[in-house]
C-alpha cells in the first residue's frame, strides 16, 4: 500500500512540475498535459481521477489558483497582473474561478482569511419544532406593454399581480440593431486606481450610485444596467465594440482612488460611434462627500448629454440613500459580496446588511439586498424551498417597497420573485420597467428563452458569436444555446457551448450544456460534460445526475441509469426541494409520458421553480403534443403561445 502511494504521489508531483513549467501558458490544457505525460487524455483523467477524485481540467485550474492564491499573499503584482501569470486568459474568469473555490474574490486576499464552516449561516426555523436549515450551495442548474409615466411605478410595483401583457409571436431577422438614441449610455465599472484591493466594493458602489442618478433623468433614453456593466470588468473590448453590442452612443470610463478619507474621480465621456474624446473632468474631495460626488458626476454627464433635468429629478439625484457613511460602506461591501455568485459570499453578505439597517434603520437599498440574499437562496444557489425563501425574504421587501417604491433594485429583485413564483406577465412586466432605463440584460433574455421567444434571446445575443468575446458571455451563453438548438441552428449551439465552456466554465454551464448534447444525441460528450460538472459542483446536483442517468440508458448501461434515477427519487422522497421535476424529465426523455406527467404534477403541487422551463427545457419535447401538457401549462400560469419549443 506505501509503495502504491509513492507512486501516486510521484505521478502527482510529476503533474505539479509540468503545469508549473507551462504556468503562464493559458493554452496549455488537458490535452498538452497528457501529450508532456505520453498518455492518452483518457488515461490521464481515470488515473487522476482514481487518486484523488478530480478531473484533469479540475486540477490544472485548482493549481494555478493555488500558485495564485501564494503570489496574492506575497504582493507580487495585482491581481489583474497574476491572472495572466498563472495562466489565465482574462481577470474576468480569473476572478470568477478564484471565487468559487476560495469563497470570496482575490482582491479580498491580504484582508481577510477564508470563510470558515462557521460563516455558514443557519435560517432559523419556521416555528419552535422546525429544524434550522443550513445554506448551502446549488447553483442554477419589446415588448408591447408600456409605462406611460412613471407615476405608474408606483402603481406597477404595488399591484403587480395584476399586471397583463400581450403576447407576440412575431420573429425578426436576427440583424444588429442600430442604436436607438443618440441619448444613450453606459456606465464601465469604476477602475480602482488605488491599488488596495479593499476598495474594489467602492468602485461598485460609485459605479451603481452614477449609473442610478442617470437613470432618474427621464430625457436620458437609455442607461444601461449594472448588471449587464459587470460583463465589461476587465475587458479588452475597444470603447465601438462595447458601445456596437451595447446599442449605446456614448461610455463612460471612470477611475476611483480612495485614500484614508480622501478620494479622487477621473472621468472620461467617449462618443462609442467615433471613439472621440468628448469630456473628461476630475474630481477630489472628502469620503464623507461621496454622495454630492456622485450626484455632480450624474449631472456634469447629463449636461454633456444635453439632457434636461427637472427640479424633482435633481432633488431625487441628490437626495442620499442614507446619511449614515458607516451604514454606507456596510452595505456597498454587501452588495459586492452578494454579486459575486458564491454561494458563501452571498450567505456572508447578510451581516453587512443588518449592520447597515442596524446603523439607519431607514435605508432602503439595504433591505432590497437582504431580502435577495433570502430569494436568491430559494432557487438554485441553496437548498430552500420557494416558499422559505419567500417568507423570510418577505418582510424585508415590503419595508424597502414603503420606503422606496421607485428603488429600480427593487424592482429588479420583484421581477426575480414574480418568475420564481410562476407569475410571467407580472415579471415581463416588471422588467420593463427596468429595461425602460437600464437596458436590456440577461434577466430579460431569460424570459425571452422561457416563453418560447428565441428569435429575441438570439437577437440579445448575437454578438456572442464574435471572435474573442472575453467577459462578454455570462450566462448569455447558455440562453443563446438553447434558443439557436431550438431554431434547428445546431452549429450555432455548438459554437456557443464550446466557447462557454472554454471562456467562463461553471457547474451551471456544464449541467446546460450537458442537457443540450443529449438532446442532440451527443451522449458521449454529454457524458463527459455533465461528468465533469459534478466533479467541480459542490454538491450533486439532481439535475446533472438526471441529465447523466438519461445519458446511460441511451448509451446502454441501464444498470448506471436505474441506479442515478433511484438516487434522484430518493432524494426526493426523503424531502430534498425542487427535484421532482428533473426526475419527470427522465421519464419524458424515456418517452414514458405517464411517469413524467405524475411526477410534474407532484412538482407543481410543490410549486417547484423548475417548472419555468416548462416550454424551454427539451427533455419535454416528447409531451408537447399530450393534451395534459397543454392543461399542465396553462395551469402554471404560462401566456397562450401559438407554438412551444419554436
Amino acid at each position: 500500500m506505501s509503495n502504491q502511494l509513492s507512486i501516486d504521489q510521484a505521478f502527482i508531483n510529476n503533474l505539479n512540475t509540468i503545469i508549473e513549467d507551462h504556468i503562464e501558458d493559458d493554452q496549455f490544457g488537458v490535452e498538452e498535459l497528457a501529450i508532456a505525460l505520453g498518455i492518452s487524455r483518457s488515461q490521464l483523467h481515470r488515473k487522476l481521477n482514481a487518486i484523488n477524485g478530480k478531473s484533469t481540467s479540475q486540477f490544472i485550474r485548482e493549481f494555478r489558483l493555488e500558485k495564485a492564491m501564494d503570489m496574492l499573499q506575497d504582493n507580487v503584482a495585482t491581481a489583474s497582473e497574476i491572472a495572466y501569470k498563472v495562466g489565465f486568459s482574462s481577470p474576468s474568469y480569473f476572478n470568477t474561478s478564484f471565487n468559487q473555490y476560495y469563497g470570496y474574490p482575490p482582491g479580498e486576499v491580504k484582508f481577510r482569511n477564508p470563510l470558515n464552516d462557521e460563516d455558514v449561516v443557519e435560517i432559523p426555523p419556521m416555528n419552535d419544532n422546525a429544524e434550522p436549515v443550513l445554506l448551502k450551495r446549488r447553483r442554477f442548474n419589446p415588448r408591447t406593454y408600456v409605462i406611460a409615466s412613471m407615476v405608474l411605478i408606483l402603481i406597477a410595483i404595488i399591484s403587480y399581480y395584476n399586471f397583463a401583457k400581450p403576447e407576440t409571436n412575431t420573429t425578426s431577422e436576427i440583424i444588429d440593431p442600430v442604436i436607438s438614441s443618440d441619448n444613450s449610455i453606459a456606465v464601465l465599472p469604476f477602475r480602482n486606481m488605488s491599488g488596495n484591493p479593499d476598495n474594489e466594493a467602492f468602485c461598485d458602489g460609485m459605479t451603481t450610485a452614477v449609473i442610478s442618478g442617470l437613470s432618474k433623468i427621464r430625457d436620458i433614453k437609455k442607461v444601461i444596467s449594472f448588471t449587464s456593466m459587470m460583463n465589461y470588468r476587465n475587458s479588452n473590448k475597444s470603447i465601438p465594440e462595447i458601445s456596437d453590442e451595447l446599442k449605446v452612443h456614448y461610455i463612460l470610463e471612470s477611475g476611483f482612488q480612495k485614500s484614508g478619507n480622501e478620494i479622487k474621480i477621473n472621468l472620461q465621456l467617449i462618443d462609442g460611434t467615433s471613439d472621440k474624446l468628448i469630456w473628461s473632468e476630475e474630481y477630489e474631495g472628502k469620503y464623507d462627500s461621496v454622495f454630492k460626488l456622485q450626484a455632480r458626476v450624474a449631472e456634469m454627464v447629463a449636461k454633456q448629454l444635453k439632457a434636461k433635468i427637472t427640479e424633482e429629478e435633481r432633488t431625487g439625484i441628490h437626495k442620499p440613500s442614507t446619511k449614515n457613511m458607516e451604514a454606507y460602506a456596510n452595505e456597498v461591501q454587501g452588495f459586492y459580496l452578494l454579486n459575486s455568485y458564491s454561494t458563501k459570499n452571498i450567505i456572508a453578505s447578510r451581516k453587512y446588511f443588518e449592520k447597515a439597517i442596524e446603523l439607519d434603520s431607514a435605508y432602503a437599498d439595504a433591505y432590497t439586498s437582504l431580502g435577495r440574499t433570502y430569494s436568491t437562496l430559494g432557487t438554485w444557489y441553496g437548498n430552500l424551498s420557494r416558499k422559505e425563501a419567500d417568507s423570510l425574504a418577505a418582510p424585508y421587501f415590503k419595508k424597502a417597497l414603503q420606503l422606496n417604491p421607485k428603488n429600480f433594485q427593487l424592482i429588479y429583485s420583484m421581477a426575480e420573485k414574480e418568475l420564481f413564483n410562476w407569475n410571467f406577465k407580472s415579471a415581463d412586466s416588471l422588467i420593463n420597467i427596468f429595461e425602460q432605463q437600464r437596458g436590456k440584460f440577461f434577466f430579460s433574455s431569460f424570459i425571452d428563452l422561457l416563453l418560447c421567444r428565441n428569435d429575441e434571446v438570439i437577437e440579445s445575443t448575437h454578438h456572442l458569436l464574435k471572435e474573442n468575446p472575453d467577459a462578454s458571455w455570462g450566462y448569455h451563453a447558455v440562453l443563446a444555446a438553447y434558443a439557436y438548438y431550438f431554431k434547428g441552428k445546431k452549429e450555432s449551439s455548438l459554437y456557443v457551448m464550446r466557447k462557454g465552456l472554454q471562456l467562463a466554465p461553471d457547474q451551471n454551464y456544464y449541467d446546460h450544456f450537458g442537457n443540450i448534447y443529449l438532446a442532440m444525441g451527443d451522449y458521449e460528450k454529454a457524458k463527459d460534460v455533465l461528468e465533469t460538472g459534478l466533479q467541480i459542483s459542490d454538491k450533486r446536483h439532481a439535475s446533472m445526475v438526471i441529465h447523466l442517468a438519461a445519458v446511460y440508458y441511451y448509451l446502454g448501461d441501464e444498470g448506471k441509469s436505474k441506479e442515478l434515477l433511484n438516487e434522484v427519487i430518493d432524494r426526493a422522497n426523503k424531502g430534498e426541494p425542487e427535484i421532482n421535476v428533473f426526475v419527470a424529465h427522465y421519464y419524458a426523455r424515456l418517452g414514458n409520458k405517464d411517469e413524467a406527467f405524475k411526477w410534474l404534477d407532484i412538482a407543481y403541487k410543490k410549486h417547484e421553480v423548475d417548472m419555468i422551463w416548462l416550454k424551454a427545457d427539451p427533455n419535454l419535447l416528447k409531451l408537447k403534443n399530450d393534451p395534459r401538457y397543454k392543461l399542465l401549462c396553462q395551469k402554471v400560469g404560462f401566456p397562450e403561445t401559438k407554438n412551444n419549443f419554436n
